[in-house]
């Protein structure tokens, strides 16, 4: 009998296939795709945290060594905008995934786990209630498979989540849909003073437009905009990015020429938490949480995740899962949030250029960002409110008015989020107070969504 089935093998499986190999399991990790290849659905983005986890697996440097670092990132709306220089060490990176998976694999490979692609999950095994195994397919041949725990780490579409019957919680649909393409990386990118080498993620009208410099002298360039427009880039995608692209002054000088590549979108996103593990299975990456790109978090949270449901494996137990599910509900709902905020079409608003002024401007505020994208600080406290009142003030006695309604609205999501972010900490809290011997299971799932106002936390904060 195996220790682990890991269903996905991409960075959340093959990351976990890592620390359970390493750590003496026995672990075998299936994928439907005939690995490597490249994951069309992801801006390849690392943050510095993300190259720190890499660190620490012994990886860090052969990411470097085929995606060179990306030493800064642009932010802003409009005419506000400003960069962040990374450290010396401590750049964020931008890989093709057909490499980064390819060595997370290699690395699992060589830590002792069994890797089968091609091979998908059918069914599952179970013994009552407890999940005991799969059913996987490979060649049109079906084969039963016993395992201790089957984990899902097959992105937001999870079968194993749909098969676990996994509850969705504090969900809702992407207001935006994406486009994008790759395009040849210039000789003067590097040291023309608009980008020197980074990347770009920025507002633009009602548009976040984004540059992620990648290997292969390639530079990932798109748009994300509202999804009420979609019936303008219908059937003329390539024409109608281009001519978006050539609007934005930061954008049209890296996009003349045709494309490296096809172009590629995403258009009816779902972004959510899910019940993160159950009687015999467990959840990682984006099966189990998945949040707006827009601050590029996803690959540095399956890296942090699978290391966090390794530790929770090893230790042994039901509950040391459901502390991996609520330890992970506390310490990505704050990001989740932002995201929210960060990919909403009200996000682009004079008080939000306001902020991302100020933030370019200021040596502290910049650092206080960067800690936020270390996760060494929330993202809502970069800014201090009494300062915020302050300048949306001295905007009001300018006579710009505008900043009323998002200062209203910023007050209110603050209330809110402050409530969720509380909750999640209880039920964090909550499953560490409880004993090591109880499953936690019942309790915990019911307290997923709904029941989680029967705790009176909301009501409370």
């Amino acid at each position: 009998m195996l220790d682990t089935l890991i269903v996905g093998a991409r960075c959340a499986g093959s990351t976990l296939a890592i620390h359970l190999a390493r750590a003496g399991k026995r672990v075998l990790a299936i994928d439907a795709n005939n690995l490597p290849c490249d994951q069309p659905l992801s801006t390849h983005f690392i943050s510095p945290h993300g190259m720190a986890l890499l660190d620490e697996l012994g990886l860090g440097d052969k990411v470097r060594r085929f995606a060179p670092p990306v030493p800064s990132m642009m932010f802003g709306a409009d005419d506000e905008v400003g960069r962040i220089v990374y450290p010396v060490g401590g750049s964020c990176s931008c890989p093709r995934r057909i490499d980064l998976d390819a060595l997370l694999l290699d690395e699992a490979r060589a830590a002792g786990a069994e890797v089968r692609t091609r091979t998908k999950l059918v069914a599952l095994l179970r013994d009552g209630e407890r999940v005991t195994g799969a059913v996987v397919e490979h060649a049109g041949t079906r084969e039963e498979i016993r395992a201790r725990i089957v984990v899902g780490a097959d992105g937001p579409h999870s079968t194993t989540a749909q098969l676990v019957g996994a509850e969705e919680y504090h969900g809702y649909d992407c207001p935006r849909a994406m486009y994008w393409a790759y395009w040849p990386r210039p000789a003067w990118f590097d040291d023309d003073p608009r980008y020197l080498g980074g990347a770009m993620n920025c507002n633009f009208g009602d548009d976040i437009v984004i540059i992620f410099p990648t290997n292969h002298d390639l530079l990932l360039v798109g748009v994300a905009f509202p999804k009420t427009q979609l019936p303008e880039w219908k059937g003329r995608t390539l024409q109608k990015l281009q001519e978006t692209l050539q609007r934005n002054h930061y954008t049209a000088p890296l996009t003349v020429g045709p494309p490296a590549s096809k172009v590629l979108g995403a258009l009816n996103l779902r972004f959510f938490f899910r019940q993160a593990t159950g009687p015999g299975w467990a959840l990682v990456g984006d099966s189990g949480l998945f949040m707006d790109p827009s601050p590029g978090f996803g690959i540095t949270d399956a890296l942090r995740d699978a290391g966090a449901l390794g530790r929770a494996i090893v230790e042994g137990g039901d509950q040391a899962l459901v502390r991996y599910w609520r330890q992970r509900d506390a310490t990505s709902i704050d990001l989740f949030e932002y995201s929210r905020s960060r990919g909403a079409l009200t996000h682009n608003n004079p008080l939000s250029r306001i902020l991302y002024g100020k933030l370019a401007a200021d040596p502290v505020l910049q650092a206080r960002l960067f800690a936020a994208l270390n996760r060494e600080r929330s993202p809502f406290a970069i800014f201090d409110l009494p300062d915020v009142v302050s300048w949306a003030s001295q905007a009001v006695q300018r006579g710009e008015l505008g900043v009323i309604e998002p200062l209203e609205a910023m007050s209110q999501r603050g209330k809110e989020i402050r409530a969720e972010i509380a909750l999640r900490q209880h039920l964090a809290e909550q499953a560490n107070a409880t004993p090591a011997r109880a499953s936690g299971f019942e309790q915990s799932k019911s307290l997923a969504s709904g029941g989680d106002r029967a705790l009176g936390v909301r009501e409370a904060v």
